[in-house]
C-alpha cells in the first residue's frame, strides 16, 4: 500500500511539473474595446441597410467608406448586385500588422486601429441569392470613423 502511495506521489509530481513549461511565441491580447465593436457592428448594419435600398445605394455607401490607400472596385463589380454581410462576432480581433493586398503606390499600413473578423457575405441580385462567400473582413477605425475595403461582387 505504501509503495502505491509513493508511485502516486511521483506521478502527480511529474504531472504538475509540466504546468511550469514555457510555451514559445509572443502573447497577443485579442480584446476589442466595446466601443470599437459597436462601431464595427453599426458599420455592417449600415452596409446591409444600404443593400436593402438597392445596388446603387450600397455601392455609394461602400465607396464613401472605402479605406484609404485601396482603389474602389470598378463599377462592373456591383452592377445589380448587393452584399449582405454577417460577421462571426467572436472572431473579431485586432490585426495591427495587416496591409491591404492591392494598395495604391506609396501606401503603407492603414492609419488607425485595424481589426479583422470572419465574415459570410451573401451576394444577391434582387431577392435571389447568387452565391455566398466566406472569408476575412478588415475594418479600420480612426477617430470613431469606420472604413473598410469593398470587395468586387461580380
Amino acid at each position: 500500500m505504501r509503495a502505491a502511495g509513493v508511485v502516486l506521489a511521483v506521478v502527480l509530481t511529474a504531472g504538475l511539473a509540466g504546468c511550469g513549461t514555457v510555451v514559445p511565441g509572443t502573447p497577443r491580447a485579442a480584446a476589442v474595446p466595446t466601443t470599437d465593436r459597436a462601431l464595427i457592428d453599426a458599420y455592417v448594419d449600415a452596409s446591409n441597410r444600404a443593400a436593402t435600398a438597392g445596388p446603387r445605394a450600397q455601392a455609394d455607401f461602400l465607396r464613401a467608406t472605402q479605406a484609404d490607400g485601396v482603389p474602389f472596385p470598378p463599377d462592373r463589380c456591383f452592377g445589380q448586385l448587393t452584399l449582405d454581410t454577417r460577421l462571426v462576432a467572436r472572431t473579431l480581433r485586432p490585426d495591427p500588422d495587416w496591409r491591404p493586398p492591392a494598395t495604391l503606390p506609396q501606401t503603407g499600413r492603414p492609419e488607425g486601429a485595424v481589426y479583422v473578423a470572419a465574415a459570410a457575405v451573401t451576394v444577391r441580385q434582387g431577392t435571389a441569392e447568387v452565391r455566398e462567400d466566406v472569408g476575412s473582413k478588415h475594418f479600420v477605425i480612426r477617430d470613431t470613423h469606420v472604413t473598410s475595403y469593398a470587395p468586387c461582387a461580380d
